[in-house]
């Protein structure tokens, strides 16, 4: 198995990073794209297990995270048109992916902010993947989302699109985090493991607050979001912890795998892990959940167009 960086060009001058793992024969390949306030780094290990079962993994940076992103640009997509150029990086990701590795199938794993950038490129350029695995995601509740979109637009033309608000952060991870007291650490709601949230909080790379201008993107970006619009022949799974906050402790999860499928999607799958919070693949049981992402990425009929 060969490791090698990842550098692509994407808009405006933003170079793509990442990690590019190759097996010697690699019988299908995987694209991670990471969560909010974290990087790709994190998902080594996974990659390097991967890669021994010949799968190849190919894991990126979102703008505003990871090892490159200047210090005041952390939690930052862009000024401008922030939604679409982390779509479109991840497209490019795509594209390089399926230049790297012909002939085989190419599946995308978003994780929680991932899964939504995940989503708008699957409905955007939906030849690009064949198959399409969702984790730590939730419905797109529209009227909530409204709801938060004008308070945090509020907060940006009060403040300025860099401002960090404590008020956003509040309801949102500080507010995941309130379901598990008494808490220990601010980070509790991410994994029963101990070991995983204490190495979460020590990354100087993760855990940082996203900017106004971030969330604003976040938001409209999720509520472009149609299954509908997606191509049916896309096999979709989704994976969630029972107790992941971000999918409402399974509810709202559930309610978005009915609602892909009534979408006339053909092949759509949902696993829930009883008693797992929002990293499944950090969590005290993630031996089985990779196990369960591999059988995904090994069953042939997934990738059938």
């Amino acid at each position: 198995m060969q490791e090698q960086p990842l550098s692509l060009n994407g808009q405006n001058n933003h170079v793509i990073t990442g990690t590019i793992f190759c097996p010697k024969t690699p019988r299908s390949a995987l694209v991670i794209a990471h969560g909010m306030a974290e990087h790709a780094g994190r998902y080594a290990d996974f990659a390097r297990w991967l890669a021994k079962q010949d799968i190849a993994v190919v894991t990126l940076n979102h703008r505003g995270h990871g090892p490159e992103c200047p210090p005041h640009q952390l939690g930052h997509y862009s000024d401008t048109d922030g939604w679409e150029k982390v779509v479109d990086d991840l497209h490019q990701v795509l594209l390089d992916a399926r230049e790297r590795f012909p002939g085989i199938p190419l599946a995308l794993l978003g994780h929680s902010m991932g899964s939504f950038i995940a989503q708008s490129c699957a409905q955007q350029h939906p030849n690009s993947l064949d198959c399409l695995i969702l984790s730590a995601s939730n419905r797109i509740s529209r009227p909530h989302l409204w709801v938060s979109g004008i308070l945090i637009r509020g907060i940006r033309r009060l403040y300025g699109q860099h401002h960090r608000s404590p008020t956003i952060a509040g309801m949102t991870f500080g507010k995941f985090n309130r379901l598990f007291r008494p808490n220990r650490t601010d980070c509790d709601w991410l994994s029963r493991d101990t070991a995983q949230v204490d190495q979460y909080v020590a990354d100087p790379l993760c855990g940082f607050e996203c900017t106004a201008g971030l969330w604003h993107d976040f938001i409209q970006g999720m509520l472009t979001i149609k299954p509908s619009l997606w191509r049916q022949t896309l096999p979709v799974h989704l994976f969630s912890g029972s107790d992941d906050p971000v999918g409402e402790m399974g509810k709202g999860i559930t309610r978005h795998a009915q609602h892909i499928q009534r979408a006339g999607v053909r092949e759509t799958s949902l696993r829930l892990f009883e008693g797992g919070r929002h990293e499944m693949l950090n969590e005290a049981n993630a031996e089985e959940v990779r196990e369960h992402v591999f059988s995904l990425l090994v069953t042939e009929n997934e990738f059938d167009n």
